[in-house]
C-alpha cells in the first residue's frame, strides 16, 4: 500500500520480494513500460512532484529480494541480498546512510536506495562490483531511476536518441563502455558509487567510495596463500549456503571450486544443493564431466541438452538482458523454468576464472600505458564487429569507430588508481567494465527461475586477491592447487578445457601432445564437428534460418542498415559461418533489431 513519504515510520519490514522499483520524478500519467509488457505499477511512496513505484516478481521474472526500513527522516530499501549482514541489519543500512559507518562495508549483490525527508533528497548506493544495474533519466520536468533501462528511460522523458559512440563500444566490445546506453540521455549508475538526486530527480552529487588496489602480501608464502584462498572461500560458502540451492556444473574449475567448498567435510551448510548442466548435445563433454563432479560428491543432477529456444523466448531474454547481452548468450534461459519453483537461490560462479588467472601481461608487470591500453583492447575486442561498425556506427559518426573505441577505452583506464602491476590493472578494468556491463546482465537471466547467489563478487574475495601476487595466479595456479590439496576426489576429474585431470595438466604441452593429436585425427575422421556455440543451435536448419531472416526483416533496424546488405550477411553467415566472425555479427545484429522492435 502506498504511503505518504511525511508519515512517521520506524523499523525493519520483513523481507519481501520485488520485480522492480522505479522513482519517477514529474509524472504526467504516461504509462511505464514493465518487464512482462503488460499489468501496471503500483505506488509505494509519494512525495512533492516524485512517486516510487513497484512491480511484483512475475512467473518469468523473479526479480529481487528486497527488504524496507525507515527511521527518522530516512527510508531504505535494499534491494537485493547483504552478504555477511550483521544481527542488526536495519541499524548497519542506516548507519550507512547517515555516514557513521564507511559504505565500502556494504557487500552482496544489491542495490541500497534511500529518501531522506529532512534533505528532500533521494540517494542510491550502488555495490562494488555494480551487480544490480540502476539507470537513470532527466528531461526538463521529468526524470527516473530504476531498476528496468525501458521504464526508467519512458518515466524520464528521454528524447530516445540513440547513442552512437556508445553503439562503437557496444559492438565492438560486446558492451557499453562506460555509463553509456542505448540512448545517449538515460546512464547506468558506476560501481562502489554513492549518487544523491534532489526532489525533482536531478543529479547533484556523486562519488566513488571504494578503490581498487593490488599490494601483494610479501611475508605470505605461496602454500599459505592457498590455505587463505581456502579460508575465504569456505566463510564466504557456508553464509550463502542457505535454503534451496541450485548449483550449476560445468566442466571447468570455477563451478567445481564452488561444489568444492559447498560439500566439504565440515561444512556449514543449511542448504538442500540440487545441482545441474546443460551442453549443445546428449553427448556433450560438458555434462559428462559436471555429471562426474556431481557423483563424486552425492549431489541430485540433472544433464540439459540445449534445443533450439531462443525464437520461442526471445522476448523473455530481452526483458532479463535488457539488450545489453547478446541474447544466444543466455543459455541459462533453458533452466528459469526449472529454477522457479525448485529452487530459492542459484549459486553463480562467474568471475571465479578472472579473478583466478593472469590477463596476459604476467612476464611485463612494468608495461608502459600505451601496451596496457592496446592489450586491453585486444583482449575485448569481438571478432565479427567490423560489418556492425562499418555498416551501422560509422555512416552515423563523424571519425573512425575504431578511433572512437579506442578513446571510450582510454578514458576508462584513466579512471582507474594508478596499479603498479599492469596484468593487475588489466583484471581491475576488466572487472570495472566487461563484468559490470555484459557479464552481469548475462546473470540477470537467472532471475527469470531465482536470484543468483555471486561467490566471487564477495568484496571479502576481491580484498584477499589484493593480495595475492600476479604470479601465484598464472595460469589458474591457484585454484588448481586448492582443489588438489582440499578436493582431490574432484582434482582427478578431468577439466574440459585441457582434457585431462589437474594432476596432468602441467604436461599439456608436453607428455599429452601425441595423445591429443590422436584425438583431434579421430575427430577429423568422424568428420562431425562438435557444437560449441548457442548461435550454432538457435541459428541451424531451415527453421533457425526463416525465424533468424524474419527477426531481421523489422521496420525499425531497416531504418538503420538496407534489408540488401543485411540479406547479404545472411547468406555469407549460413554459406560460411565461422568465418569473419559472422556468429558474433548476426547474434548482435539479432539482440539490435529485437531491442529496437521492444524498447526503441
Amino acid at each position: 500500500m502506498a504511503t505518504d513519504a511525511a508519515a512517521p515510520a520506524a523499523g525493519l519490514a520483513p523481507e519481501a520480494r520485488c520485480g522492480d522499483l522505479l522513482v519517477v520524478f514529474g509524472d504526467d500519467g504516461t504509462p511505464i513500460q514493465t518487464r512482462e509488457r503488460s499489468g501496471d505499477w503500483s505506488l509505494e511512496l509519494s512525495g512533492p512532484g516524485w512517486k516510487l513505484l513497484s512491480r511484483p516478481p512475475s512467473a518469468g521474472w523473479r526479480g529481487f529480494p528486497m527488504r524496507a526500513a525507515a527511521s527518522g527522516a530516512w527510508r531504505l530499501w535494499r534491494i537485493g541480498e547483504l552478504y555477511g549482514a550483521p544481527a542488526d541489519e536495519g541499524g548497519f543500512l542506516f548507519e550507512i546512510a547517515s555516514g557513521k559507518r564507511p559504505a565500502l562495508e556494504l557487500n552482496g549483490h544489491l542495490l541500497l536506495l534511500g529518501w531522506n525527508a529532512d534533505e528532500q533528497r533521494w540517494h542510491l548506493w550502488t555495490d562494488r562490483f555494480g551487480t544490480v544495474h540502476a539507470y537513470r533519466a532527466s528531461c526538463g520536468s521529468k526524470g527516473a531511476i530504476g531498476t528496468f533501462f525501458p521504464a526508467v528511460a519512458g518515466a524520464g522523458g528521454s528524447a530516445r536518441e540513440l547513442d552512437w559512440p556508445g553503439l562503437a563500444g557496444y559492438f565492438a566490445l560486446g558492451f557499453f563502455p562506460g555509463t553509456r546506453t542505448f540512448f545517449d540521455d538515460v546512464k547506468i549508475q558506476r560501481p562502489a558509487t554513492h549518487a544523491m538526486f534532489d526532489r525533482s530527480g536531478r543529479l547533484l552529487t556523486e562519488e566513488r567510495y571504494w578503490a581498487w588496489r593490488h599490494e601483494p602480501d610479501p611475508g605470505r608464502s605461496y602454500g599459505e596463500t592457498v590455505d587463505e584462498f581456502a579460508a575465504v572461500l569456505h566463510r564466504v560458502s557456508d553464509e550463502q549456503a542457505q535454503g534451496r540451492l541450485a548449483v550449476p556444473i560445468s566442466g571447468g574449475l570455477d563451478s567445481r571450486t564452488t561444489v568444492a567448498a559447498l560439500t566439504r567435510d565440515g561444512a556449514r551448510s543449511g542448504a538442500s544443493l540440487w545441482s545441474f548442466s546443460y551442453g549443445y548435445a546428449p553427448d556433450s563433454i560438458e555434462t559428462a564431466v559436471a555429471r562426474q563432479v556431481a557423483e563424486a560428491r552425492s549431489l541430485p543432477f540433472e544433464s540439459l541438452t540445449v534445443g533450439p529456444y531462443l525464437f520461442d523466448r526471445l522476448d523473455a531474454v530481452l526483458a532479463s538482458v535488457e539488450g545489453f547481452q547478446d541474447v544466444t548468450q543466455s543459455r541459462q534461459a533453458t533452466v528459469t523454468d526449472r529454477l522457479d519453483g525448485r529452487a530459492d537461490a542459484v549459486v553463480a560462479a562467474h568471475w571465479g576464472d578472472v579473478w583466478h588467472d593472469d590477463m596476459g601481461l604476467a612476464d611485463r608487470p612494468d608495461a608502459a600505458s600505451a601496451d596496457v591500453l592496446e592489450h586491453a583492447i585486444s583482449k575485448m575486442a569481438k571478432r565479427g564487429r567490423r560489418w556492425l561498425l562499418d555498416e551501422l556506427a560509422a555512416p552515423r559518426l563523424g571519425e573512425s569507430p575504431d578511433e572512437i573505441v579506442k578513446a571510450q577505452v582510454a578514458e576508462e583506464l584513466e579512471r582507474l588508481p594508478s596499479i603498479a602491476d599492469a596484468d593487475f590493472r588489466v583484471k581491475a578494468f576488466k572487472t570495472e567494465q566487461w563484468s559490470f556491463r555484459w557479464t552481469l546482465a548475462s546473470i540477470r537471466m537467472h532471475q527469470a527461475g531465482a536470484y543468483p547467489r555471486l561467490p566471487f563478487y564477495d568484496t571479502r574475495m576481491s580484498d584477499f586477491f589484493a593480495t595475492v601476487p600476479t604470479e601465484f595466479v598464472r595460469g589458474r595456479r591457484l585454484q588448481i592447487d586448492y582443489l588438489k590439496r582440499y578436493a582431490p576426489d574432484l582434482a582427478r576429474i578431468r577439466w574440459q578445457a585441457y582434457d585431462t585431470n589437474l594432476y596432468r595438466v602441467r604436461y599439456f604441452h608436453s607428455l599429452l601432445l601425441p595423445s591429443r593429436a590422436l584425438k583431434k585425427a579421430r575427430r577429423l575422421w568422424k568428420g562431425a564437428p562438435s557444437i560449441e556455440r548457442n548461435w550454432e543451435v538457435q541459428f541451424r536448419g531451415e527453421e533457425g534460418r526463416r525465424r533468424l531472416e524474419r527477426a531481421l526483416g523489422g521496420s525499425r533496424l531497416a531504418e538503420l542498415v538496407s534489408r540488401p546488405r543485411v540479406q547479404a550477411l545472411l547468406d555469407a553467415f549460413f554459406a560460411s559461418p565461422l568465418e569473419e566472425g559472422r556468429g558474433y555479427t548476426v547474434s548482435m545484429l539479432l539482440t539490435l533489431a529485437s531491442w529496437l522492435e521492444a524498447y526503441g
